[in-house]
């Protein structure tokens, strides 16, 4: 769910070539002369995928094949998430892309469409993106148009708390707001015994503008303006999420040097070591501090303002332009991917979370969530949660916020000179790439 810094890197850099590729050689339809891209006649598609192994790719195939006789998948792993788009672009450049593409970025979508061989799912799976959650619904639309649709296995982020360190701090419950998180953290604190209530994620990844998004938000902020024209986070919401961070770190509530391990910018040896009482993580770090025999809970994300929030990662399906036959079944396997029977078997086969709510009473799911006590609060925090912007300068704006953010962390800026740094290049790029 998470983009690295090397695959935010990619998309900045081949976005730019994908205004030649939709003027190279197509035949029209977008696919090779005489059959389209990877589909063939008869309702035979192709998709690839950044995320499916061999096993489940096979189980995926035979299941739409038995449910839509006369239509046939083929389902290819290609690369991983880091590799994909450049695979991707490079396809579209010679007219062997597949008819449906399956990616664990969505900001990959508005750089895929500059090509022209991206069919919009505009009133296509109405009611299909009408079910979804409301973050994830919003994330799909792109200057008015349905660039894909979600699938399950979504990731979001909470908060974990350590409740031996609450019961000795004589705290009862996990904070509700930001505020109480504050005044916690400041209990939980000992910073001569290495000792501190909360982490906050330092250094340059993009974890950090993940992880400072839902702050952002539940004061009323916003990542860009309404038409994606412009960045939003310089506001006074901006300000007041951002000194919250400093500000734990400047009264010794959390650590001023950064526990980052093998690429993984979270801080999650940071809690499972006992070196802080909180942390926001997703559901990825559970086995971790359960192997390390940490006694957490989990909470939702504090509320701010105007609110609580968290920061939500998704995978999509898009459809590409290859034959008629071969775009008829590819929409057929979209409307399939995003049944509650299928998506609930997608989310547990990643062991992430529902895209549509429905997908929460189908049995598969209901086995799942009765072996894991966490999974009901990572679902309920779904409901107020936001994706990632689907611009192709999400990449570059969220490089320049981090670099600010962890900036003003370490007390080279205030926070307002960070956020108006990062606004100016953030519009830069919009200007340039959005």
């Amino acid at each position: 769910m998470m983009i690295s810094r090397k695959a935010a890197a990619g998309a900045i850099a081949f976005g730019l070539v994908l205004t030649t590729a939709a003027c190279g050689g197509s035949n029209g339809t977008g696919g090779r002369g005489g059959g389209g891209g990877s589909g063939a006649s008869g309702g035979t598609f192709t998709y690839w995928t950044s995320g499916w192994q061999p096993e489940q790719i096979a189980e995926i195939d035979a299941a739409f094949d038995k449910a839509h006789p006369g239509m046939h998948a083929k389902g290819e792993y290609i690369a991983s998430s880091d590799q994909y788009l450049p695979k991707v672009i490079s396809a579209l450049k010679n007219g062997t892309q597949p008819t449906v593409l399956l990616t664990q970025n969505p900001s990959d979508l508005p750089v895929i469409a500059q090509s022209g061989k991206l069919v919009p799912l505009d009133g296509k799976l109405a009611a299909e993106t009408d079910a979804l959650y409301p973050g994830i619904k919003e994330s799909l639309f792109y200057k008015g148009h349905q660039l894909g649709i979600a699938l399950a296995g979504v990731g979001d982020i909470v908060l974990f708390y350590n409740k031996k360190a609450f019961a000795g701090a004589g705290i009862k419950n996990p904070p509700e707001t930001w505020d109480e998180l504050a005044a916690d953290a400041k209990k939980l604190s000992d910073p001569v015994k290495n000792k501190y209530g909360f982490y906050v994620p330092l250094g340059e990844a993009e974890w950090i503008s993940f992880a400072w998004a839902p702050m952002l938000h539940a004061e009323g902020g916003s990542f860009l303006n309404a038409d994606g024209t412009a960045t939003a986070f310089n506001s006074p919401a901006g300000v007041k999420a951002l000194t919250r961070w400093v500000d734990l770190i400047k009264s010794g509530s959390a650590p001023s040097t950064s526990y980052a391990q093998a690429g993984s910018f979270d801080g999650a040896p940071a809690f499972a070591s006992g070196t802080v009482a909180m942390i926001v993580n997703g559901q990825w770090a559970v086995p971790t501090f359960e192997k390390a025999g940490v006694d957490f809970g989990v909470a939702p994300m504090p509320k701010g303002a105007a609110g609580t929030s968290t920061s939500l990662g998704i995978g999509v399906a898009a459809l590409l332009k290859t034959d008629a036959a071969a775009e008829k079944a590819g929409l057929e396997f979209l409307k399939f991917l995003t049944t509650p029977e299928r998506g609930a078997y997608l989310a547990v086969k990643s062991g992430g979370l529902p895209s549509d709510p429905a997908q929460l009473q189908q049995p598969a799911l209901k086995d799942h969530i009765a072996g894991d006590p966490t999974y009901a609060v990572f679902a309920e925090a779904e409901k107020t949660g936001k994706v990632r912007p689907i611009t192709p300068a999400y990449n570059a704006i969220s490089q320049s916020l981090w670099t600010e953010i962890n900036a003003a962390l370490k007390g080279r800026k205030t926070p307002a000179e960070a956020l108006a740094k990062a606004a100016s290049d953030g519009d830069a790029a919009l200007k340039k790439l959005g």
